[in-house]
């Protein structure tokens, strides 16, 4: 019984397509992250502010149960929006048409087809539907979408077009009673049908289109055809690279017209004979038309006729293929996996993106109205940044010369392009005249047209006022990128500080030139410049006061700290090397008493002072101005402060019988407002004042009413403009017109904020609202409907934003809490981050990237205190966009945000370019250095000893091998400290840090470095593998680098036949385990240097995998075919034993480690097909054979490749630690089980080459049946993207045993925030649980035992 919960989304973008989604003239972008779908709009550059760049800002996420194979965009009548819509395709031949909701402002699944089960025919002993490759193809006028999935089967999906019901009409369909089918129509409550915007879809099997078409490689529709017409690329026989000689030039490129009425088509042309490595058809819109033919070594244009001109852009396509090409071979381009996409619409040059991230771009040359020649010119300098780093996966052509290349292997980029243009040149470009004559041929054409045909598109002509220059180079830039974290190559928890009780972890991501050093932490880790003593400080402001004639000051220039009873003020000096605080005597200031908070007012000429029962106003030179009394106008008493918001020009002050007061701004002084009815008769709790980009740079003021409602209220007039009531009942949509509740569960609300959130050139406005639970919740507003012209307030709705936050109680801060009221929330601007401070033990910021949505992290205390931590904006020298904290002993820190922190996945991520592809990564913890094998790529050349190739290949283009390096790294600084180059073709396969034996004499043990190599030395020679054992000694360090006094010294290194594929330890006694050939080894190292094997035992595949259980001689071992073996090791005799084979007969391991939990062992194994197998070792159990046999207790689909399992401590104690004979009221002290301890809980942390990190938690029996419950309502009763089933997705059809128990989805439990607050009290009560029990279980699944990350 397990729990397995995504910690980290995925990141690696897989898909991405560019359309008008969220309205007709929207600039969006839809990426597919494997299962997590997003929806980003292009804000910034154009006519706007001058400076503000390009960026990519999310507008929705959405969590998919299923692996995205493709997306495309589609132009279907009537969308919600007025956009187009988007068709997604899922592995195992599902789609799914979703458009954007606008009313509530998130997508919207019109329908989902899928075409599998008994409705399809599968050829018996073909591959299944998950071993195929599926392909979509959308027609660009959208009047169909193909799908090839299977072996040889094409769905045809037709949508609804201009004029259908009227071409249906005269065809006399509807003379007999209109009965529309089930598929087509939507039943309406009120029995009304609306007719769906596709029609019934059917299937055909590729050879009943052309029986030449057996064995299809890409298909692709085209564009100008009256007809659906799409162009396929194929062959008799399945095309093959070891092959080639026998199958050279077998493919035929056809293009086949389909009827969709007669369900038939007809072929047009067949170009045959084509090269053998051809991999995609893409095709072109006019000017050129037809399509491009894209392979390996070679770009073939196909046009409307059917002439294909041909171009070869390396050595190797005139070795493979006979078809006559053009000779552009000393290009050196590699075309697989590279990306192309239209760049230039007026001229019709292509962009190519190729594997390696250089840039070419394709033009084509014109002779008449045909193409003559294809030509290929690699990026020069000249054109600006010519390089991405990352390989692309997809790429995307936005509005603005803009393009979007997505990357599984590291960030993606928007990629910018600009080009001069001669300005009132009156002559026409070639593609002008082009347009031209085909207007005037559309318009002797247009008699023939038939009537009722779709509209046409209209054609965006050319303006002579700019005309492009073909010859004018493309300049290119990077405008935004989206960092990623995958692929995950190795991962290893390590220090980088001094406290070693705080961990992160480390892990090598990304491949080649992308390749990055991440360090991931669950919390910021700020930068600490220094701390002082400035009397027993309790809270601390920092302001900038600045004199009414002068400017306003670059930094903060007074600093006042509260030590309870007495409020000091401090001079803030601009010179960094001063020690930057001076008391200042301002006699004028009341410093007496305790001070609430501190601002400046009118541009910071007013400092405000505001004091439990009264506020005061000064001079920037702290002269007294004002004294305003807080007092009750019938009894005059005085009244306490309980609430306070600065929003220049007005201070909103909430009093202790519950009433407001508004101050604003008139000359040198603060007036309060004057209000009536409403807000002077009701009770209010919390509030703030507001202006900014929602209210149209107006001020207004948001009030919590004391029974929950949100009201607003104009300024300064204080008259309310918008109400809704329901904001208690938190509901995913919360709207002014909604039915008032008065009935069901509520929420107690303590506190509501609004406020920006984003970075400076990119924020957006959020209402957060805080519950008496402490929980956050958070709403983004938005406008429905849209287009009208009335106020900023009429049509405000808001939706509800996921937000994974699992409060923590801290009872030493709850008792220092004066009345109960936590301290406030607080906006604040530290390192270009506009956040919300969320006071507690240890601090908390609400921030957000502009491409990921809001996050609450915390921010890691060096020196925890017991009291709640607020932090102050500081500004000064030294200090930048700084802060200020109270840390133990009442000293204040100064203290940055680090610069290169990304928090866009709800981790605090940095990352280090060490310019080489990271491999395997390991931390020494005696020496607080990270060990890192790493590699950069070089030409391969023959060994020399091989006798077969005495020359070596008179290539240009050869083939690249890495060649590794060791490295030491500095855990603080992250730089290289030493490094050993291994030799040529050697490949590190494991490198680990162990406590080895170094002596057979004295038994002593210290921590070494393990490596385990594998030399392929090519194809015809015997593979060789070595063990290098190395020590890390000291050494004289470099002048001035202190951490630079360590070296890497080899103890040994022993040769080995066959290549060592897997590296464990240690073992009892301080061995070593490898996988070498087909044998498992444990050997020990002896002082002449050699480590010799003492035991063995004969595996019979190659083992990938090898995992010891820490302190125990038990070990596993993953192969690529048979699945898993589970074994231990003795040592007098020396001896590994076999003690359970997995039951599984085949199964390619990917990741295996043990879980142990309550006194049983289980294994937890990743496989290939993206699986979790949970295993367990119960030798009492009958069906296990006395063990022989591993337990298959439960599958589950995790959706990504696993790179890596670590088996990790948590720092919480397990669900429930009673003992088991309470429950019946007896306990006997003699009895072991009530007398022992509680359980210790271990975590399984997971990372995939998607870039997620996953977390398998053991459950016990009541808190598995608890979550199950919860997850089995949570499936039936929330809203699921796109229409897909999460119970189908994660559950597997496996062997299993009966009643077996399947793993729980914890990333599905995280969603119960969606839920409005009575139907989540109504699932939690349906599932035995409740608040507060929830709040534990999240922290438990959630991470929270994770606490030194």
């Amino acid at each position: 019984m397990q729990c397995y919960t995504e910690l980290v989304p995925p990141t690696a973008v897989t898909h991405a397509v560019s359309l008008p989604f969220l309205h007709a003239d929207a600039n969006n972008l839809v990426l597919a992250k494997t299962s997590l779908l997003q929806v980003f709009s292009v804000e910034g550059g154009g006519n706007g502010a001058q400076g503000s760049r390009e960026r990519l800002v999310l507008v929705g996420e959405y969590s998919l149960a299923g692996t995205v194979t493709s997306l495309a965009r589609v132009k279907t009548l009537d969308t919600k929006s007025g956009g187009e819509a988007v068709l997604i395709a899922f592995k195992d031949a599902k789609l799914s048409l979703i458009e954007w909701d606008q009313e509530n402002f998130r997508i919207s699944t019109v329908s989902l087809h899928f075409y599998e089960g008994d409705n399809v025919v599968v050829p018996p002993f073909g591959p299944s539907l998950g071993e195929c490759e599926s392909i979509l193809t959308i027609d660009p006028s959208s009047r169909c979408a193909a799908l090839k999935f299977g072996a040889r089967q094409l769905a045809i999906l037709p949508f609804r077009q201009f004029g259908d019901e009227l071409a249906a009409e005269e065809e006399g369909e509807f003379d007999t009673e209109p009965t529309l089918k089930r598929t087509e129509s939507i039943a309406h409550v009120n029995g009304e049908t609306e007719q769906t915007p596709y029609k019934a879809s059917f299937t055909l099997a590729l050879t009943a289109l052309d029986p030449s078409v057996s064995h299809a490689v890409h298909l692709a529709f085209l564009h100008e055809y009256r007809e659906p017409t799409f162009g396929i690329l194929s062959a008799t026989v399945e095309p093959s690279y070891s092959l080639i000689e026998e199958r050279k030039d077998i493919l035929t490129y056809t293009v086949l017209t389909l009827d969709l009425e007669q369900r038939a088509s007809t072929n047009l042309i067949s170009v045959p004979k084509l090269p053998s490595t051809l991999w995609k058809v893409m095709p072109l819109p006019l000017p050129i038309g037809g399509a491009l033919l894209i392979g390996t070594n070679e770009l073939v244009h196909v046009d409307q006729s059917g002439k294909a001109n041909a171009t070869a852009v390396n050595e190797f396509a005139k070795v493979e293929s006979d078809f006559g090409m053009a000779d552009q071979s000393h290009l050196n381009l590699k075309l697989e996996d590279c990306r192309i996409e239209v760049l230039d619409s007026r001229t019709g040059e292509l962009l190519v993106i190729t594997n390696d991230g250089s840039i070419a771009i394709v033009s084509f040359q014109m002779l008449g109205r045909s193409i003559s020649a294809v030509n290929v010119r690699r990026a020069a300098r000249e054109n600006g940044n010519t390089t991405i780093y990352s390989s692309p996966s997809c790429i995307a052509r936005l509005d603005g010369n803009q393009i979007f290349v997505g990357s599984e292997d590291g960030a993606s980029s928007l990629l910018g392009w600009s080009r001069p243009t001669t300005s009132l040149s009156r002559k026409r470009s070639h593609a002008q005249m082009l347009e031209k004559d085909i207007d005037e041929e559309d318009d002797e054409d247009e008699d023939d047209d038939d009537l009722y045909e779709a509209a046409p598109e209209p054609k965006k002509r050319a303006t002579s006022e700019t005309a492009v220059s073909s010859n004018a180079p493309y300049t290119f830039s990077i405008k935004d990128e989206l960092p990623g974290t995958g692929p995950i190559n190795e991962a290893c928890i390590g220090c980088s500080s001094e406290n070693k009780e705080r961990l992160e972890l480390a892990a090598g991501t990304g491949r080649k030139r992308a390749s990055r050093l991440t360090f991931m932490r669950r919390d910021i880790v700020p930068i600490n410049h220094r701390s002082m003593q400035l009397g027993n400080a309790k809270s601390a402001w920092a302001v900038r006061a600045r004199q009414r004639n002068a400017a306003l000051p670059e930094f903060d220039n007074l600093l006042f700290v509260s030590e309870g009873d007495v409020t000091k003020v401090y001079d803030i000096s601009d010179d960094e090397a001063e020690s930057g605080y001076t008391e200042r005597s301002a006699p004028e200031f009341e410093s007496e008493g305790e001070t609430i908070d501190m601002a400046t007012v009118a541009e910071g000429t007013i400092v405000v002072q505001c004091r439990r029962t009264e506020m005061r106003t000064y001079s920037p030179t702290l002269g007294l101005d004002q004294i305003i009394p807080m007092t009750d106008e019938e009894t005059d008493e005085d009244l306490n402060i309980v609430h306070v918001s600065f929003n220049d020009p007005y201070v909103l002050i909430i009093r202790g019988d519950s009433s407001v007061q508004v101050q604003s701004v008139h000359g040198r002084e603060l007036e309060p407002l004057e209000g009536e009815g409403m807000i002077t008769e009701k009770k209010w709790l919390s509030g703030s004042v507001y202006s900014g980009d929602l209210t149209q740079q107006e001020s207004a003021l948001f009030l919590l009413h004391a029974e929950g409602g949100l009201h607003v209220f104009s300024l300064p007039d204080l008259q309310p403009i918008y109400t809704a009531p329901n904001l208690p009942h938190l509901p995913p949509v919360l709207a002014a017109d909604a039915a008032v509740r008065r009935v069901g569960t509520k929420d107690t609300l303590a506190e509501l904020l609004l406020a920006n959130l984003g970075q400076d050139d990119s924020t957006r406005p959020y209402l957060i609202v805080r519950t008496a639970m402490d929980d956050v919740v958070l709403y983004e507003p938005f406008i429905w409907p849209q287009g009208s012209n009335d106020s900023w307030h009429a049509h405000l709705r808001f939706r509800k934003v996921p937000l994974s936050y699992v409060p923590k109680y801290n009872e030493q801060v709850a008792e220092l809490q004066q009345d109960g009221r936590p301290a406030p929330l607080k906006r604040v601007a530290v390192n270009g981050y506009h956040a919300v401070n969320i006071p507690g033990s240890p601090s908390l910021l609400l921030l957000k990237e502009p491409s990921s949505l809001p996050r609450i992290l915390e921010l890691r205390d060096t020196h925890p205190s017991k009291r709640s931590i607020s932090i102050s904006p500081l500004h000064r020298p030294g200090c930048e966009s700084g802060f200020l904290t109270i840390i133990a002993d009442d000293q204040l820190q100064e203290s940055q945000l680090p610069e290169d922190a990304w928090y866009g996945t709800g981790w605090s991520i940095q990352r280090s370019d060490l310019a080489e592809d990271i491999r395997h990564i390991a931390y020494h913890e005696r020496r607080g250095v990270y060990i890192i094998a790493s590699c950069k790529y070089v030409d391969f050349y023959f060994a020399g000893e091989d006798g077969r190739h005495p020359d070596q290949d008179d290539l240009e283009l050869r083939p690249q091998v890495p060649l590794y390096t060791i490295h030491l790294v500095s855990a603080t600084s992250h730089k290289i400290l030493n490094s050993v180059e291994l030799p040529y073709l050697e490949t590190v396969t494991a490198l680990k840090v162990m406590m080895l034996e170094v002596s057979e004499n004295t038994h002593e043990q210290k921590p070494l470095v393990a490596v385990s190599t594998a030399a392929q030395r090519g194809e015809d020679m015997p593979a060789k593998g070595a063990i290098i054992i190395y020590d890390i000694i000291d050494v004289v360090p470099e002048p001035g680098v202190p951490e630079s006094g360590f070296k890497l010294y080899q103890l040994a290194r022993e040769q080995s036949r066959g290549a060592i594929t897997a590296l464990a330890g240690p073992f009892p006694g301080g061995f070593l385990g490898t996988a070498q050939g087909l044998k498992l080894m444990v050997r020990g190292l002896k002082e002449d240097g050699s480590c010799l094997p003492v035991a063995f035992l004969d595996a019979q595949s190659h083992t990938n995998t090898l995992k010891v259980l820490p302190g125990r001689g038990m070990w596993l071992a993953g192969d690529v075919w048979k699945g898993v073996w589970f074994g231990g090791f003795t040592e007098e005799p020396y001896k590994l034993t076999v003690m359970g084979k997995s039951p599984r007969s085949k199964m390619e391991v990917m990741a295996v480690d043990f879980l142990p939990f309550d006194g049983a062992l289980y294994v937890l194994v990743t496989d290939a097909e993206m699986d979790l197998h949970v295993l367990q070792y119960d030798p009492e159990n009958p069906k296990s054979v006395n063990g022989m046999r591993l337990l298959h207790r439960s599958t589950f689909h995790v959706g990504h490749f696993v790179t890596n399992m670590l088996l990790v401590p948590s720092s919480l104690k397990p669900f429930e630690t009673q003992d088991r004979d309470m429950a019946n009221g007896t306990n006997d002290a003699t009895d072991d089980e009530a007398t022992r301890p509680p359980p210790s809980l271990f975590h399984v942390l997971t990372t995939s080459t998607s870039g997620s990190v996953g977390l398998v938690t053991p459950l016990d029996e009541a808190a598995y049946r608890r979550l199950s419950a919860l997850q089995t309502h949570l499936t039936a009763i929330l809203e699921h993207a796109a229409g897909l089933n999460p119970r189908a997705y994660r559950a597997i059809e496996a062997e299993s045993f009966g009643g077996a128990k399947g793993v729980v989805d914890g990333t599905l439990i995280k969603r119960i925030g969606e839920l409005g607050a009575a139907r989540r009290a109504d699932v939690l009560g349906r599932a035995g649980s409740d608040g507060w029990g929830i709040r534990s279980d999240l922290e438990i699944i959630g991470g929270g035992g994770l606490g030194y990350l």
